[in-house]
């Protein structure tokens, strides 16, 4: 019924995820271990709120971009200090009653995290510093960012959403949970690139290798932020410790063309410029 439905063009099917996901292959040599990182908590603030549950996948992987085996998974909960909001809830499924008693041990944290490397997580500058504040160890790796470190407008998605990048791939997975949002990102890795044969976590891989330069573009006026805008930048209200202006990461080699782009907006002078390597990006700059 499914196939006869999907040959008319006018509809278009989801299939649950696997639960083997179906994922890796036991000949993938010259192995490294990736892993996938999810958190859940109580709000947005690093500062005031408290992830309630963490979630990790630990796969191997190749130098050229091959995705092996699964090698285990890890999941905790943990009591918040405050009352659950009522819309944390409903997002996650979480109830006070599932997270009493609870709580997420640093050391044996510590212990899956050792030898891994390279930290994979869909809004790594959410996850990482609350990642970190587990656990010491994250502040050393490398981290990747499948939500803005691979090109989705050139992959023909319209959002970068993991559920939304779930269904363009035909499949849908459990409830808002650390370890299912997990398994659906490794499996979206696995997919074909649409720009060749390689996958996208070979994609993601390439960005990972690659140093930024990151320009704030302190100090410009604020009738320029169309400008910046079109341009490329984002703004950063500055509670990473990095500057409350427009920002945006370029190729090193293009450092110089931006800065004088922002000279003909007499901001260039204040401009902040930061290099960033896998180990630098998504960390708060307060703790670098």
């Amino acid at each position: 019924m499914a196939k006869l439905l999907e040959s008319s063009g006018r509809y278009r099917i989801l299939r649950r995820l696997p639960p083997d996901l179906g994922v890796g292959s036991a000949g993938v040599g010259g192995q490294f271990l990736g892993l996938i990182l999810d958190t859940e908590t109580t709000g947005l603030d690093i500062q005031l709120d408290d992830v309630i549950e963490l979630g990790m996948i630990k796969f191997a992987f190749s130098s050229e971009g091959q995705i092996g085996p699964v090698v285990e998974s890890f999941e905790a909960l943990q009591e918040p200090r405050a009352a659950l909001d009522d819309k944390v809830e409903q997002l996650t499924g979480l109830s006070r009653e599932m997270l009493e008693g609870h709580s997420i041990d640093p050391e044996a944290v510590a212990r899956f995290v050792d030898g891994v490397s390279l930290v994979i997580a869909h809004n790594a500058a959410f996850d990482r510093p609350f990642a970190e504040r587990i656990c010491p160890s994250f502040a050393k790796l490398p981290w990747a960012c499948s939500a803005t470190e691979i090109d989705w407008q050139a992959e023909g998605v319209g959002s970068y959403k993991l559920e939304y990048l779930l269904n363009h791939f035909g499949y849908f997975n459990d409830a808002h949970r650390a370890i299912a949002d997990c398994e659906s990102l490794l499996f979206i890795l696995t997919r074909e690139h649409s720009l060749g044969e390689s996958s996208l976590f070979s994609a993601l891989l390439d960005a990972v290798r690659r140093s930024v330069t990151r320009i704030y573009a302190e100090g410009a006026p604020y009738e320029m932020r169309y400008a910046l805008k079109r341009r490329g930048y984002r703004w950063n209200d500055g509670q990473d410790g990095y500057p409350r202006a427009w920002w945006r990461d370029v190729d090193p080699e293009l450092a110089e063309d931006e800065l004088t782009f922002l000279s003909h907006h007499k901001c260039r002078d204040q401009a902040a410029v930061y290099r960033m390597s896998a180990r630098e990006r998504f960390r708060l700059k307060a703790t670098t």
